[in-house]
C-alpha cells in the first residue's frame, strides 16, 4: 500500500510474541497473531503490526501506515498506551507525506534535540 503517513518505531526490549499479544488483547485491542507477526486492529484503513517477530529473525520491527498523520497518530497512541502501561520503553516517530515528523510518542525515551 502507498500511504501518506508512516511510522518509525522501536522498543528497547521486546517481550515474547505471546506476551505482546496478551498485553494488546488485555487492553481491548483486536490482534491477529501470525507465524512471524502481530497485526493490530486500530482503525479502519490503518495498518499497524509488529513484523519479523519470532524465531531467530532478530528484533521485530514496527510497521504502520495510514492515509493521514492524524489517523496514524491516533492509532499509535492506542498502542503506545498499552506499551506504557506495561512499562515497555519504546518510541514511535510519525511522519507525514512531506516527510516531516508529525508526532512523537514514547515511554522513557525522550526525543533528543541536537
Amino acid at each position: 500500500m502507498d500511504r501518506s503517513a508512516w511510522i518509525a518505531g522501536e522498543l528497547a526490549e521486546w517481550p515474547t510474541k505471546t506476551v505482546m499479544a496478551q498485553l494488546l488483547k488485555q487492553a481491548g485491542l483486536r490482534v491477529h497473531v501470525g507465524q512471524y507477526s502481530i497485526q493490530i486492529e486500530v482503525g479502519e484503513g490503518i495498518g499497524f503490526s509488529f513484523v519479523e517477530y519470532g524465531g531467530d529473525l532478530g528484533d521485530p520491527a514496527v510497521c504502520a501506515e495510514a492515509d493521514t498523520a492524524e489517523d496514524l497518530m491516533c492509532a499509535a497512541k492506542r498502542v503506545s498506551n498499552v506499551l506504557t502501561t506495561a512499562k515497555l520503553r519504546h518510541r514511535f516517530e510519525i511522519y507525514d507525506h512531506r516527510p516531516t515528523m508529525a508526532g512523537y510518542l514514547h515511554y522513557n525515551w525522550p526525543l533528543k534535540h541536537e
